[in-house]
């Protein structure tokens, strides 16, 4: 989760339309689709569990899940200059 929030910031610090914002935009954005494969790839893992382990397991997604959605809400914040 910091790898994400360290490239948001660097794109908010480079120039609009830049290459580099791009770039940090770009890796932000695979380092999330690389966590949300791994969370799929869990979720057959996760087809074998029942009960109380797929329980905790969905908590611990959706524990992520809220992470990321903090760290857009903070970006967004931020860009937005509050």
């Amino acid at each position: 989760m910091n790898f994400v929030s360290r490239m948001l910031k660097r794109a908010r610090e480079s120039e609009v339309m830049s290459r580099e914002k791009a770039n940090y935009e770009s890796a932000a954005l695979w380092s999330i689709r690389g966590m949300v494969s791994i969370w799929a790839d869990d979720m057959h893992r996760g087809e074998k569990l029942k009960g109380h382990n797929l329980n905790k397991w969905a908590k611990d997604v959706l524990k992520r899940v809220q992470e990321l959605n903090e760290i857009f809400e903070e970006d967004e914040r931020i860009s937005k200059g509050d």
